[in-house]
């Protein structure tokens, strides 16, 4: 993802439509390389401000928005976020949410301290070396696929409403338009939990392909395990995404692979709605998702996608017969 993807989409969406149906290219680009810029500036004003307090969380968070706004550049000797990282991990303890941000930053160590807090979720284990032989050893001890994604997206929320952009900075971000600092703070935080908490799949995959389970049939429970803990216990849609296409790969009948078919059919489904129902909303659904991550009723992503289909009336199930577009 380029650096500040989510603030420059805010950006762009902040703009009148009648400003955007026939763009000047040169204006355009030059718009979003000054909004580049200031954003990263931002950031880099805001990390210093947070980290100040020196507790473990924001130094972790500060760590983050330091690296985001400095992708691709040689820190030489003066890196503050190394320093950051190395405060927060020696005082993280078991805080889940300050080990969970330093694992999305690549600390092992934050990882397995996760893990140990948590002993019956997989997320922790996708962040650390090893984690898929760790997982399949112990598959029946496994409950749930928390990311903590919303606890950490209101609590980021929060710190960045608490250091909101200046005047200058939100005339540039928000191309004029008067988009509120809560809104801001949660599509922001939305986009940077986004950018770096992604786990690495492609082992926990080719561990449960069809191809290793003919060299391992052993391994058929505990994969059939992990993907249905997936599927009905993970906090993101990508933990469920993940279980269905797991039980699609170790599907061996026509049962197994009708039941992986419909729950894959509701998920395009419930997505492609969730798309179609934001687009017709004020800045893509901007508003509404920041009345509803206010809602601790909304947990899961799942929770917050089956309120918004709710709201305007549509079924979390597709029609009979429904079929997504690509197929």
């Amino acid at each position: 993802m380029p650096r500040f993807l989510l603030i420059l989409l805010l950006a762009a969406c902040a703009v009148p439509l009648q400003a955007q149906e026939r763009p000047d290219p040169a204006h355009a680009d030059a718009r979003a390389v000054a909004a580049e810029r200031v954003a990263r500036n931002y950031h880099l004003r805001i990390a210093v401000e947070i980290a100040a307090s020196g507790e473990p969380r924001d130094l972790a968070l500060a760590a983050v928005l330091h690296g985001m706004a400095t992708a691709g550049e040689d820190a030489g000797g003066d890196d503050p976020a190394a320093g950051w990282r190395a405060r927060a991990a020696a005082a993280a303890g078991d805080d889940v949410l300050a080990n969970a941000l330093l694992a999305f930053a690549g600390e092992a160590e934050a990882a397995r301290r996760w893990a140990r807090a948590e002993p019956d979720n997989i997320a922790p284990l996708l962040f650390q070396d090893g984690g898929v032989d760790v997982l399949l050893a112990g598959a029946p001890g496994f409950t749930r696929f928390d990311q903590h994604m919303y606890g950490l997206v209101r609590w980021i929320q929060s710190q960045l409403a608490a250091h909101p952009p200046t005047a200058s900075e939100r005339q540039l971000l928000f191309a004029g338009a008067d988009v509120p600092v809560e809104e801001f703070a949660a599509i922001s935080a939305m986009g940077l939990w986004g950018a770096v908490a992604m786990p690495s799949l492609d082992e926990l995959v080719e561990a449960c392909g069809e191809r290793a389970l003919r060299g391992a049939p052993a391994r058929r429970a505990g994969c059939n395990h992990l993907a249905r803990t997936l599927v009905g216990h993970s906090d993101t849609t990508l933990g469920r995404m993940l279980g269905i296409d797991m039980l699609a790969r170790m599907a061996g009948d026509a049962s197994e692979r009708a039941e992986a078919q419909a729950l894959g059919r509701r998920m395009d489904w419930q997505m492609l709605e969730w798309g179609r129902i934001a687009a017709a909303q004020p800045r893509d659904g901007a508003p509404q998702f920041t009345r509803l991550l206010a809602d601790p009723a909304v947990r899961t992503e799942q929770d917050l996608v089956e309120r918004i289909l709710a709201e305007a009336g549509v079924s979390p199930y597709p029609p009979t017969g429904w079929q997504p577009p690509r197929r």
